[in-house]
């Protein structure tokens, strides 16, 4: 319900300051009771008092004020004014949909580590009092997008029948984000059309499709969103790592030049994405000075090391790619099968050059044995392998 919780704050947030728009006189007298809750409270009731005999005829402005109060975890306040809504408005559907959708609110803020069954009812009564009010579905929706993609699905397809031209594959992908769903968070934002997401929305799109995987996608996102957005320095990052892993390196390594001319911090993951970048193009220096600089800023990283020993690998230096090789095995305990076949390999590479032939064959074998053993389910391929070279050491 975590997740829940910070969607319903970022939501009810999003809901006050509309209706606000709306309401300019209620929200300029809202903003300076909303202030003392967080740093006079005692002030409060009094201002809240008067503020509600101001706008008794005005459901919105009493929702705001609800809201106020639960941005400041003043549960029971927040509660008090919801059922003053819906006891005062009985022939206002609308403003009775609003109050239900506090209570919803609350209630889930409130139940951070339940099944959210108690705000999904408030909700469901929401969605059925006002089914124009797409807040009611979208609420709904957040509560079981980790639990039932199925009802998620169901529901947005009520909203889509109610109200066809609201944003709802944007909505919903904002929604599985929230939930840390990239996958569903991507596919919902796959049918959108970029030009219509504001900042935010391309922003978690082109997170989503890097972390699943979708890095074609990814680069195509990153590079509208950083060319309508040019200050927006995780468009320029995404854009470098996801063009390295579409091996277009030359296009990295100018994304790159912009994002690290950008104010922040960059991290050891950028200095790798640069360094990897640089091999990609055959820069083999500046690829080793942007490794090294990623162990600079993190001493813990490991894959700089894996990436220093391929490019000493691809420079013919053996015995620096073994050195790097080593230490990246000793560093990192879940290193992959391919890890072992890369330390293999440069044995391997050392013994065909003539260098201790006997010895290098022997410890090259002895990888593979190793990765043998430790990943059994491709025991009999590293088997293999390893009689291949020892064919070659005769």
């Amino acid at each position: 319900m975590k997740t829940m919780k910070y969607f319903v704050v970022g939501a009810m947030l999003s809901i006050t300051a509309t209706s606000m728009a709306q309401e300019v006189d209620f929200n300029t007298a809202l903003q300076p009771i909303a202030q003392a809750m967080k740093e006079n409270p005692t002030a409060v009731e009094k201002m809240a008092k008067t503020y509600m005999g101001q706008f008794k005829k005005d459901p919105n402005a009493l929702i705001a004020l609800g809201s106020a109060y639960l941005t400041v975890k003043n549960f029971d306040k927040a509660d008090e004014i919801a059922d003053m809504v819906i006891l005062k408005y009985k022939k206002d559907m609308a403003a009775q949909a609003e109050a239900y959708i506090l209570k919803g609110d609350i209630e889930a803020i409130k139940d951070q580590a339940g099944d959210g069954g108690s705000a999904a009812s408030h909700y469901a009564t929401a969605m059925s009092l006002d089914p124009k009010n797409p807040q009611g579905y979208m609420r709904y929706a957040a509560v079981y997008r980790t639990i039932s993609p199925k009802i998620v699905e169901q529901t947005y397809a009520k909203l889509r029948e109610e109200l066809p031209n609201f944003p709802i594959d944007a909505e919903a992908a904002h929604s599985f984000f929230g939930g840390g769903l990239f996958a569903k968070a991507f596919e919902n934002y796959a049918k959108c059309n970029l030009d219509q997401l504001d900042e935010a929305k391309l922003v978690e799109y082109v997170i989503a499709a890097f972390q699943t995987g979708k890095h074609a996608d990814a680069l195509k996102v990153a590079t509208y969103g950083g060319n309508k957005f040019a200050k927006n320095a995780t468009f320029a990052q995404l854009g470098m790592w996801s063009a390295v892993e579409n091996k277009k390196f030359d296009e990295a390594l100018k994304i790159a030049q912009r994002y690290f001319a950008m104010d922040g911090d960059k991290n050891a993951t950028d200095y790798t994405y640069f360094g990897k970048a640089f091999l990609g193009a055959e820069q083999h220096t500046d690829a080793l000075a942007q490794f090294n600089k990623a162990l600079e800023v993190s001493a813990d990283a490991t894959e700089p090391l894996a990436r220093i020993s391929e490019t000493y690998k691809k420079m013919g230096d053996e015995d620096k790619a073994l050195e790097y090789s080593e230490i990246y095995m000793q560093k990192n305990p879940n290193a992959s099968p391919s890890d072992y076949a890369n330390l293999a390999g440069i044995y391997a590479a050392k013994a065909e050059k003539g260098i201790d032939p006997a010895v290098n064959y022997k410890k090259s074998i002895g990888i593979y044995d190793k990765m043998a053993a430790k990943f059994p389910v491709i025991a009999s391929w590293a088997h293999m392998i390893a009689a291949g070279i020892a064919d070659k050491s005769g």
